[in-house]
């Protein structure tokens, strides 16, 4: 009988590019539209610069706002670090004790629903003027997302997978490393998705309250100047430290969890 054909492996220009081109092709579009419209209707540059005047803006101090943006990238990562860290130690604790849940989650979600603005200067006030405040504000605000996923990824295993393992005599912490955590880890990487984002925008609402550097004390400052096409600049590099740091988390989650449906390729 003759044999199955093989599937050759994808060369890894050709499995990406599906992927890179519609974001490019979109980046494109936006920007010769938003170029076009403020040519074609005039538009003043304090009500909306064009992106030449955004990148001249950019390009005449780039080593100055990429300094800012390291100062917030920094800030960002460290609070989301800290702030997921502390989720999936809470998430793990609300789900081995529905008593811990039941008790804390109403108080959890009202923390959560507390805007940044007003509690970033109370932990301003506890933290000091330095990097330690702006990393507390990114933290509050990265913890929820992933202790709310990761409570309800450990509750989602396998009752038959459960059943299994027990007869098998598992310990406790085969049981979840081995069975539980598993199952939890696509809802895990949803929550630091979304952490991603709310690190980035605390860093530069922390920065907004009290800072003399990063992205977003340049965005404040260029406001009151009227410096719009700098403020656009800062405004872009912060949208592109929020998308590449989103990127590194879905690499990671494809690394991780090959094994998922989501993980598969389009056909």
């Amino acid at each position: 009988m003759p044999s199955e054909p093989v599937a050759l492996a994808r060369p890894p220009l050709a499995r990406w590019f599906p992927l890179v081109w519609p974001p490019i092709v979109t980046f494109v579009v936006i920007v010769s539209l938003w170029q076009g419209a403020v040519t074609f209707f005039e538009i003043p540059v304090y009500v909306l610069p064009s992106p030449v005047r955004v990148w001249e803006a950019f390009w005449a101090a780039p080593t100055t706002l990429l300094g800012h943006a390291g100062i917030t990238l920094f800030e960002a990562m460290s609070g989301f670090v800290l702030g997921s860290a502390l989720g999936a130690l809470l998430g793990v604790a609300f789900a081995y004790s529905p008593f811990m849940a039941r008790g804390f989650m109403p108080y959890v979600i009202a923390a959560n629903t507390i805007p940044v603005v007003a509690i970033a200067p109370i932990i301003i006030i506890w933290f000091g003027h330095g990097l330690g405040s702006k990393i507390a504000v990114t933290t509050f605000l990265s913890f929820f997302p992933l202790a709310l996923n990761m409570m309800k990824g450990l509750q989602s295993y396998d009752r038959v997978v459960m059943d299994v393992f027990h007869v098998a005599a598992a310990t406790p912490a085969q049981r979840f490393f081995k069975m539980r955590l598993p199952s939890a880890l696509p809802y895990v990487f949803v929550g630091l998705k979304i952490n991603v984002t709310f690190s980035v925008i605390g860093a530069i609402v922390a920065e907004f309250v009290q800072a003399d550097r990063g992205l977003g004390f340049v965005i404040m400052t260029t406001y009151r100047m009227l410096a719009m096409p700098r403020l656009w600049a800062a405004m872009i590099i912060s949208a592109l430290i929020g998308i590449l740091f989103f990127a590194l988390v879905a690499l990671i989650e494809r690394l991780a969890i090959p094994w998922h449906a989501s993980m598969r390729e389009p056909q």
